[in-house]
């Protein structure tokens, strides 16, 4: 029973010890890589809204206006797949004061323009055809750009996580060799730029102001592994 028993030991610790001997150092990291670029295009969100007690007085008007709003975009040789109009919505409100009823009306229109230069021309004859509201503009890139970019980030990514990595092996008088593990933690892009204006008409045409559409940045965060090396 003693023998089995030593045996047993022996052979663990023998184990033990070839699975030490097998073991391979590693190093991991983080590699992270930010992109920044110029937008390209200008989605605009508007409408048109009116109010007043003869609901077909306002279909009528409203609609004379949106066939005035698609003219102007169709001036800008704005392509049709590139702006599209929502169904009317019609709200009826009760006045207390008046004790009557009163109706509002509203149009969206949607826009993409993928020539920033004309954004002020565009933004002028939208004003003058009626639109009275605009509930947002971004600025954005193409899917095609941001696969190219996201692609760019990744690579730099990459090289940032090798550089890291070698810098703390070169630092313990070691080096890295090949690596054993890649995971994506994660590639994302910032909040388009915004800008949110209510009472458009009130305001004054947003064109009169200087476009200022920022830039809008892609980030990579690659985790590798890589071999230890004394």
């Amino acid at each position: 029973f003693i023998m089995k028993r030593l045996f047993i030991l022996l052979s663990l610790a023998s184990t033990m010890t070839t699975v030490a001997q097998n073991v391979v150092p590693t190093v991991s990291v983080v590699g992270e890589a930010s992109i920044n670029v110029e937008p390209t295009i200008v989605n605009i969100s508007l409408s048109v809204e009116r109010e007043g007690t003869d609901v077909k007085l306002l279909r009528q008007k409203n609609g004379e206006s949106i066939a005035k709003v698609i003219q102007a975009i169709n001036e800008q040789e704005i392509p049709l797949e590139n702006f599209k109009t929502d169904y009317v919505s019609l709200q009826k409100q009760y006045d207390y004061n008046t004790k009557t009823y009163k109706y509002r009306i509203s149009q969206d229109i949607k826009i993409k323009l993928t020539d920033l230069s004309k954004y002020e021309t565009l933004m002028d004859k939208l004003f003058e055809a009626g639109v009275n509201q605009i509930d947002g503009i971004s600025f954005d890139i193409t899917e095609v750009e941001r696969a190219k970019i996201t692609q760019d980030a990744r690579i730099a990514a990459l090289d940032n996580a090798r550089k890291k990595a070698l810098l703390y092996a070169i630092t313990l008088e070691q080096n890295i060799g090949k690596a054993l593990t890649i995971k994506e933690v994660g590639v994302q892009d910032e909040e388009p730029v915004m800008f949110r204006m209510k009472e458009a008409a009130a305001l004054g045409s947003p064109s009169k102001q200087t476009l200022a559409p920022g830039n809008i940045s892609i980030e990579a965060s690659i985790m590798v592994t890589f071999e230890l090396l004394k």
